[in-house]
């Protein structure tokens, strides 16, 4: 009861020592020890660690916002714990019936850990070993995730990092097909040569096939019994429309699971003031 309470985040002196503490608790000591976890100690200026998701995509100050909460006291993990992926122990924890933070609860906020995308091709796990992901149902996961940390957590609160520059997301998260355009530093120009390859003026399925001649092309072998153009087509073109799916789903979703509750989502641009995070995180 008492790793439950301290859970919630409600008590200002909770920590594993009192937890032990309570376990060997008599009957009498047990009230004491209650009482005291509730009370702030002389000059203790009254403050409670709160809970903390960021939940919008990489490539979007995810280091910045664990930084800041690193610096203001709170004990902070960004996507790895213990050489595993967060949303992995979180997926682990929910199929065994417990809560989604039950084998990494230790932690007050939670960086760039929800995000499903390893890779700058979106079809591909890490080391592109899987082609084959299911984009549709990593986004809609994603929002199952979301979900169950907004329910097993009422009094946490979420950060949706996001860009008001989109093309300068999109330029990070896509690969390059093209090396000789910079698509972040030319994103135009990058998009001019999208356009040439893949745009609606393109004859056929594999869009422009001249394109996917030239010895320029920067493009990892396809895997057996695959056409080379099909996979260019695939990475080249495709990515793109795929990736602004991405970012319209996840913002589209996440505002609909709070819709009910606006004071627990702060959507923060992140070229805009930290200040509004920090009012926000109290």
């Amino acid at each position: 009861e008492t790793r439950r309470l301290c859970g919630l985040r409600l008590l200002p002196h909770c920590s594993r020592e009192v937890e032990v503490a309570a376990v060997h608790a008599t009957n009498t000591s047990w009230t004491h020890l209650l009482v005291g976890m509730f009370m702030w100690l002389p000059g203790e200026e009254p403050r409670l660690r709160p809970r903390i998701f960021q939940i919008g995509p990489s490539s979007a100050a995810t280091t910045s916002i664990r930084d800041f909460c690193v610096r203001n006291g709170l004990r902070t993990v960004k996507s790895y714990h213990a050489d595993m992926h967060i949303i992995d122990l979180m997926e682990q924890a929910l199929a065994a019936g417990l809560p989604a933070l039950a084998y990494v609860d230790m932690f007050d906020a939670y960086t760039d850990f929800l995000y499903p995308f390893f890779t700058r091709i979106p079809w591909c796990n890490e080391g592109c070993k899987d082609r084959h992901q299911n984009i549709t149902g990593k986004v809609y996961r994603y929002l199952e995730l979301v979900q169950h940390l907004k329910q097993q957590y009422p009094y946490s609160k979420f950060v949706f990092n996001t860009r008001l520059n989109f093309p300068r997301w999109l330029s990070a998260q896509m690969f390059s097909c093209w090396p000789w355009v910079d698509k972040r530093t030319a994103w135009n120009s990058w998009l001019r040569q999208w356009d040439t390859c893949c745009g609606t003026h393109s004859v056929g399925p594999r869009g422009n096939e001249t394109c996917w001649k030239d010895p320029r092309l920067k493009l990892m072998d396809p895997e057996p019994g695959v056409a080379f153009e099909d996979w260019a087509h695939k990475v080249c073109c495709r990515a793109l429309l795929a990736y602004q799916w991405i970012w319209r789903t996840m913002h589209e979703g996440v505002e609909r699971l709070f819709w009910t509750e606006p004071k627990r989502l702060l959507v923060f641009p992140i070229e805009g003031s930290a200040r509004r995070l920090s009012r926000f995180l109290g």
